[in-house]
């Protein structure tokens, strides 16, 4: 049977005994911020398995799933994978052993076609009940008990759990372990687990004790990759054709035989399994990264390419097996095809970039094996990974294939003390001052949606920091920044003026002006939001949601949500995206933002329980906890009955205005990139539009004044000078020559203030070999601005060597300064710029303590490794 036969078959039989089909829920779990990914088919279920709803009895789907934890064992074993997809069935209060145990013995033997004298149950030892269900099935004999660490299933120490009884499949002796006690349960190759049937039947109790549960519910997963595996009669999962068709892309585009030996048959299964995985991420708008789930995508990506490399590729590939992954799934997510572009865009980004420093960390690391130490110190470990992107994982694995050990301790420890260096450049402690005055209260009553104005009791103060009971001012969450306002108390006669309101862990802190005031706690104040910026605030958030909808409808359901700003002045919206936007996309979103805005459509909020999210269709951001029942913001539609005809539904407790209409108008002012794979926008909507229409035309209207002026101003030259045609115009050429002199000078003097507030923005501050090294990229700066920005930098950092570059036409300008400390030490600036340079295809030069020099532009992060390679 192929896997769509088997995937259809299991559905079907479930489906016609009463089942209700759900279709998988995305790998990014909706609402529930306990879980990195969706791992398990019940994960969906949890609220009928928890009684949260009823509204279900009995279910049956094919969930997407991935696994964090078995990445290292994938091509290792025959049942590692990290994405699978889980067959199963539920049952919410209704059916249990008696019929759930029969059924999969029926759709295994008669339906699947498995031979029953190669299908073993085994049941928890203590689960008579189980054991002798399956006895009137297979016979006395042939069901197997096990311990509670194999047949026994708990949610945690305490809570729901239960036994359970898995099925397995005899491949055959030629597979197993050559013992005399090999049975179903042992872990060699020859029994595959293929079915768990869990019997949700207790609440474990504190002091360990069984409780039997209210409501008996049946949790059941069949991995669809083994199924195929036993039904297919194939050595492997990867040679079926959940994985085939991916193996033999990249074996052809790699020219190698996949099972020439061992080395190369583990290389195509990391490069199948990782592969496909990293398109099913993908496509959920997951982006490589370093954090969360994009450090996982990351790591999938490079370890695949890194495998690619060990058999001899060393170019860009798995955006060419996108293809492949995507037909395998053709039937069960249709979906996929439409976003093949953005996942092959964002794959060959992804892997252009860390080829480019792989090379030179591998030829680095192997300089430091063939010093023959059988131990690789942490510390070099981490200067791999922090100067070329190198993982610990791949070190780990090149080291191990060499016998080296490498010391992980040690490692943690050196980035722990780079990170305290990063720390130490930021220029406040806020964060930790919120955890200090918000430790051990209550979540903070936010009361603003519906006025401006609110009484409250202090809390708790610090020094310019305030914590009210309740508060109408919104604390900055979901992109929306912070209310600010005036707090008024001692009966009108005392104020202090909020300049910004943060939030920590549900309590809202006001941040004062007087960053030595304290309010008495206890005290009664009158909490004002400021109105007008408010108002200002709110059009933008709204248009916010409307351009979201739009750039789906424009550019396809690829489209998710990477960041946020929403501001009085502005808001900006970054997006995935693998390509810039063209004039005529940019032109229909912003057509169809003012559209919806000139339909007056209402703007209604509602609080609902999270699990309506997937029912309702509700756009959610990744990763984001919403609560038990957060706020959905509905735009578009006459009411919330069902079914919902809206042009957008969102989960965002933000401030809003109610009707679309008194957002008044909308304009796009910049589309950029905002990092690999992610394009950024940045808009205006409300008064801000208004405003900035009048000021680009006084700016016209100035510009034609200048000129009529100027124009009059000749004239009378003329006629003072007796009509003299020449000498006007050289006149008239003098005066050119100091006007454009002056708008020269004014330019620079702009750009010099702009580059001071950029200085402020995007540095990044590192270690490399024991020195700090800050590093910044400015736009259009010329080497007179970078040497002024970097006496400022050196003299901010103290100790340690500054980087500033400016692109331009290609090409990078840049300057490179030591601190006189450093220089005196016998760091050579011009030494390390030159060296940069040379293997940039540039130049440079200067003395100890400063250079300059220039090189070919290209990504950021190759530039960094390379600058520090050549420290």
């Amino acid at each position: 049977m192929t896997s769509q036969e088997i995937r259809r078959t299991f559905l079907g039989f479930f489906t016609a005994r009463g089942h209700v089909l759900r279709p998988s829920s995305p790998l990014v779990p909706q609402g529930d911020a306990t879980l990195m990914f969706t791992s398990a088919g019940m994960v969906p279920f949890k609220p009928y398995f928890l009684g949260l709803r009823t509204d279900l009895s009995r279910a049956t789907s094919c969930q997407k799933c991935f696994r964090t934890t078995d990445i290292d064992r994938v091509g290792l074993t025959l049942r590692h994978l990290t994405f699978f997809e889980m067959l199963g069935n539920f049952s919410f209060g209704d059916y249990f052993k008696d019929e759930v145990i029969p059924w999969a013995w029926e759709l295994l033997t008669k339906e699947l076609g498995f031979d029953p004298k190669r299908l073993h149950p085994t049941v928890f030892k203590e689960d008579k009940e189980a054991a002798a269900l399956w006895e009137k099935i297979v016979g006395a004999g042939r069901v197997v008990p096990l311990g509670e660490d194999q047949n026994f299933w708990a949610v945690g120490p305490t809570g729901p759990c239960g036994p359970c009884s898995e099925i397995y499949f005899d491949r055959g002796p030629e597979h197993g372990c050559g013992k005399t006690d090999c049975r179903a349960g042992c872990d060699c190759d020859r029994f595959l687990e293929i079915w768990n049937l869990v019997f949700m039947q207790h609440d474990r109790q504190a002091d360990g004790s069984l409780k039997d549960l209210p409501r008996r519910n049946i949790d059941t997963g069949a991995g669809l990759e083994r199924l195929a595996f036993a039904l297919q009669g194939k050595a492997s999962p990867f040679e079926t054709d959940l994985f085939a068709p991916i193996v033999e892309k990249a074996a052809g585009l790699l020219g190698v035989e996949p099972g020439r030996d061992e080395a190369s048959r583990r290389a195509f299964r990391v490069i199948a399994d990782h592969g496909r995985a990293a398109v099913m991420l993908l496509a959920e708008g997951v982006i490589p990264s370093n954090v969360d789930r994009g450090y996982v995508l990351r790591r999938l990506i490079r370890r695949a390419l890194r495998y690619g490399q060990l058999l001899g590729c060393r170019r860009p590939f798995l955006n060419e097996l996108v293809p492949a992954a995507i037909g395998i799934f053709r039937e069960g997510y249709p979906e996929l095809a439409e976003a093949a572009a953005q996942i092959s865009g964002t794959l060959k980004i992804e892997e252009e970039k860390f080829l480019e420093t792989l090379e030179r960390g591998e030829l680095e690391l192997g300089k430091l094996l063939a010093e023959g130490s059988r131990r690789l110190p942490g510390e070099k470990a981490f200067w791999l990974y922090e100067t070329f992107g190198f993982p610990l994982e791949l070190t780990r694995e090149i080291c191990a294939q060499k016998g080296v050990a490498v010391e992980e301790e040690g490692f943690a420890k050196a980035r722990e003390r780079a990170a305290d260096v990063a720390r130490s450049s930021w220029k406040g402690s806020g964060e930790r001052q919120l955890s200090e005055v918000t430790a051990g209260l209550s979540p903070t009553r936010f009361v603003g949606y519906d006025r401006l104005e609110a009484e409250a009791a202090v809390a708790r103060s610090a020094p310019g920091l305030v914590v009210l009971e309740q508060t109408p001012f919104y604390a900055e969450g979901g992109g929306q920044v912070g209310d600010s306002g005036v707090l008024i108390w001692d009966g009108g006669r005392r104020e202090e003026e909020v300049l910004d309101t943060q939030k920590q862990g549900g309590v809202f802190v006001h941040l004062l002006r007087d960053s030595s005031r304290r309010l008495p706690e206890g005290a009664k104040v009158r909490a004002v939001v400021d109105a007008e910026r408010r108002e200002r605030i709110r059009p933008h958030h709204t248009a916010t949601h409307l351009l979201n909808e739009a750039l789906r409808r424009v550019l396809g359901p690829h489209v998710r949500q990477a960041g946020s700003y929403v501001g009085p002045d502005k808001l900006r919206f970054d997006f995935t995206h693998p390509k810039a936007l063209s004039a005529e996309e940019l032109s229909r979103v912003e057509a169809i933002v003012n559209e919806e805005i000139r339909a007056a459509e209402p703007v209604r909020a509602r609080e609902q329980p999270i699990s309506l999210v997937k029912e309702l269709g509700a756009t959610t951001l990744l990763g984001e906890d919403y609560g038990a029942k957060p706020r959905f913001l509905l735009i578009g539609a006459k009411g919330w009955e069902r079914p919902l005809e809206r042009f957008s539904l969102e989960l965002c407790g933000g401030t809003h205005v109610s009707n679309t209409g008194e957002i008044a108008a909308f304009k796009i002012v910049k589309e950029s990139s905002a990092s690999a794979g992610v394009r950024r926008i940045e808009a205006l909507a409300g008064r801000a539009v208004s405003e900035y229409e009048q000021a680009r035309r006084e700016e016209r209207r100035a510009a034609a004044a200048q000129w009529r002026a100027r124009e009059a101003e000749l004239l009378e030259q003329l006629r003072a000078l007796g009509g003299s045609a020449e000498a006007v115009r050289e006149q008239e050429a003098e005066a050119l020559r100091a006007a454009v002199k002056s708008l020269e000078n004014e330019l620079r003097s702009l750009k010099a203030k702009s580059l001071a507030a950029a200085g402020q923005k995007g540095r990044q501050t590192v270690s490399v070999k024991g020195l700090t090294l800050r590093l910044q990229r400015f736009e259009d700066a010329d080497s007179k601005q970078l040497r002024a920005l970097c006496d400022k930098a050196k003299a901010e950092l103290g100790s340690g060597l500054v980087f500033l570059a400016a692109s331009g036409g290609g090409r990078l300008s840049f300057v490179l300064a030591a601190t006189p400390d450093l220089a005196s030490k016998g760091v050579d600036a011009a030494r390390i710029a030159k060296a940069f340079a040379a293997g940039r295809g540039g130049s440079a030069g200067g003395r100890a303590d400063f250079a300059q020099g220039g090189v070919s532009d290209g990504d950021w992060d190759g530039l960094v490794a390379a600058l520090s390679a050549a420290i």
